[in-house]
């Protein structure tokens, strides 16, 4: 079943799953199915970014929800469920990069071509451009990268992020914003950005 994740999620009927899921054994495949289906899409994004594979992301998508299974006892239904379940994505994120030793992403050429003789299509320079960002995003220190995806790729508030990942607010926006002044100045090398501050 492939994660769909693309709707507004509503806090208290994921609370409401996960106590079917942990207290009515009946019910668990019903509610942990609808579990995955809110919340799958947004989480292999997140593993996505993090992993810098699609083989990489479904493996953890996979390891993430056996992970909530196996710590639904724990969630504690006061807070919101995204932030919890995106901090347990991001430790099996961790713990395969961990193992593999290897940064996964993109290499950046060593230069970036001349002026073309020809003008080059605009879809082919976006296409670039989002491939220099990518792995601009890609080489960001992993405190770094992870609070820069969750805020601006998940939209989560310095709340939730700082949630996810066991930090305080102000701890995850200054990580925040030297992701922000790391990629300003890496795309600015990179002649992607000028007069970013």
């Amino acid at each position: 079943m492939e994660p769909t994740g693309g709707e507004t999620v509503d806090e208290g009927q994921d609370a409401a799953l996960v106590a079917r899921a942990r207290d009515d054994r009946a019910a668990m495949q019903g509610s942990f199915r609808a579990l995955y289906q809110r919340h799958g899409g947004r989480v292999y994004r997140f593993l996505r970014a993090q992993t810098g594979s699609d083989e990489r992301a479904k493996d953890c998508l996979q390891e993430t929800f056996l992970r909530l299974y196996h710590a639904l006892d724990r969630y504690d239904p006061a807070r919101p469920f995204a932030p919890w379940l995106l901090g347990i994505a991001r430790n099996v994120a961790q713990d395969l990069l961990r193992k593999e030793q290897v940064r996964a992403t993109d290499p950046l050429p060593a230069e970036l071509p001349g002026p073309a003789a020809q003008p080059v299509p605009a879809a082919v320079e976006r296409r670039e451009v989002t491939g220099l960002v990518r792995a601009a995003v890609g080489n960001l220190p992993d405190r770094e990268r992870e609070v820069f995806l969750l805020r601006q790729v998940e939209g989560l508030t310095f709340v939730e992020v700082a949630d996810a990942l066991g930090c305080s607010v102000r701890t995850a926006k200054y990580r925040m914003r030297a992701a922000v002044d790391t990629l300003a100045s890496e795309l600015r090398q990179r002649g992607v950005v000028e007069g970013l501050a």
